[in-house]
């Protein structure tokens, strides 16, 4: 299947979770991991994803903020984009 292409289910509708890990998948994918990308971070303590992201840096993982507009979120360098990033990203 191409990327493009998209998943239905038996009734004919789009299946968005197809694609979705397991919840026991996405338990072995964070025990294996130690490096996300996250993209859009914001610097505002009240927005989603800085709660999120400040979540897993207080359990030990390392968080690579992703804004074009910021130069550094949580203490860490922030990356205009993914493909500026200079080492390897377990998940983003």
């Amino acid at each position: 299947m191409k990327n493009n292409e998209e998943k239905t289910n038996s009734d004919g509708g789009s299946d968005a979770s197809a694609d979705n890990p397991s919840p026991k998948e996405l338990l072995e994918l964070l025990k294996s991991s130690r490096t996300i990308a996250v993209v859009g971070l914001s610097d505002k303590p009240d927005r989603y994803s800085h709660i999120v992201a400040a979540y897993l840096k207080s359990k030990g993982y390392r968080i690579i903020p992703v804004n074009p507009d910021k130069t550094e979120i949580m203490q860490e360098k922030c990356y205009p984009n993914l493909s500026s990033i200079p080492e390897p990203v377990d998940i983003v």
